[in-house]
C-alpha cells in the first residue's frame, strides 16, 4: 500500500483545511511495472479509504492495480465536510476516471454505499469495463431529502448519538485507533445539507441504472440497516444481484467474517472474469 493523493484529481474541488486522519489517507496498491487493468474504489458518505482496504488488497492479489482516493471533506473534519457538496465528491471520481482510462487498458469501478452512486453516475461519461456496487444507497428509508433541504436552511449541524462498535473488523493500519476521531467529527452529527446532496445523487444514480450498459455486480443484504437491500432487485435485468444474507451495511469489514469473505470472493471472481 502506498499512501498517495493525486493532486490533479482534486483540482478545482474543495481544498480541505484540516489534516487528514491516518485511516482516511488515499492509497494505491500498484504492481511493479504496473498492471493492464485497474480498479478505482469509491468509499461512501462520511466514509474514508481505510474502509476499503480488504477489497483493494484482494483485487491487488488478483492482479489489478487499485486506487482508493479520499473524497473531499471526508476523513478530515466536520467543518470541511460542511463546505463540500456532491459536485466535489462526484468531481473527484470523474477526474480519477479520466486519468485512469488514459493509463490502463481496462478500468473497473467498485463503490460502497454512496460511493456506488458516484460510480454509476460517473461511468456514463467515461470508459468503464465493469462495476461492483456494494450495498448501494439507491434507497435510504431514513433519509427524507426534502426535509434535509429545509433543515439545512436553518442548521448546518445537528448533534447525533454515536458509540464505537468494536465488533467490526476494521483493516486499516493500526485499526481501530482512528474510529473515535472519525466518530467525533462525522458520526456524532447530522449534516442536513450533505444528506440532501446524497439524496440528489440517489435520484441521478437510479435514473442512470435504467440505461446501464456496463457489466455490473450488485452486493446487497436484506439485513442492511442503512439502505434498502430490496431496492436492488429491480435492477436484476441489467446487473447480477447477489444477496449476502446476514451481512451488515459495512460488508467489507463485517461483524461476520464469513459475510466479508463472501463479498470479497464474489467481487474478485466477477472482476477477474472481466479483466
Amino acid at each position: 500500500m502506498r499512501y498517495v493523493e493525486s493532486g490533479s484529481w482534486y483540482e478545482g474541488l474543495y481544498p480541505d483545511k484540516a489534516p487528514v486522519i491516518p485511516a482516511a489517507r488515499s492509497f494505491s496498491c500498484i504492481h511493479d511495472g504496473g498492471a493492464r487493468s485497474c480498479v478505482l474504489l469509491a468509499h461512501g458518505y462520511a466514509g474514508y479509504p481505510g474502509e476499503l482496504v480488504s477489497p483493494a488488497l484482494a483485487l491487488y492479489q488478483a492482479g489489478f492495480d487499485c486506487h482508493v482516493p479520499r473524497l473531499p471533506g471526508m476523513g478530515t473534519s466536520g467543518e470541511d465536510f460542511i463546505n463540500t457538496s456532491s459536485d466535489d465528491w462526484l468531481g473527484l471520481v470523474d477526474h480519477a476516471l479520466a486519468d485512469l482510462e488514459r493509463r490502463y487498458e481496462r478500468v473497473f469501478l467498485l463503490g460502497h454505499s454512496m460511493g456506488c452512486l458516484l460510480c454509476v453516475i460517473a461511468q456514463t461519461g467515461h470508459r468503464c469495463d465493469g462495476m461492483v456496487l456494494a450495498m448501494p444507497a439507491f434507497l435510504i428509508p431514513s433519509l427524507d431529502g426534502d426535509a434535509m433541504r429545509e433543515l439545512s436552511r436553518h442548521r448546518k449541524d445537528v448533534p447525533a448519538s454515536w458509540s464505537q462498535d468494536l465488533r467490526y473488523h476494521l483493516h486499516y493500519e493500526n485499526a481501530p485507533c482512528d474510529d473515535p476521531v472519525l466518530g467525533r467529527e462525522y458520526y456524532s452529527h447530522v449534516y442536513p445539507a450533505q444528506l440532501y446532496q446524497m439524496s440528489l445523487l440517489s435520484t441521478r444514480a437510479r435514473a442512470a441504472m435504467e440505461h446501464l450498459a456496463v457489466p455490473t455486480l450488485i452486493l446487497a443484504s436484506h439485513s442492511d440497516a442503512v439502505v434498502d437491500g430490496d431496492a436492488c432487485a429491480r435492477y436484476a435485468d441489467v446487473a447480477h444481484v447477489v444477496y449476502i444474507e446476514g451481512a451488515t451495511h459495512f460488508v467489507f469489514y463485517d461483524i461476520d467474517p464469513g459475510c466479508e469473505r463472501r463479498a470479497l470472493d464474489e467481487t474478485v471472481s466477477f472482476l477477474s472474469r472481466l479483466g
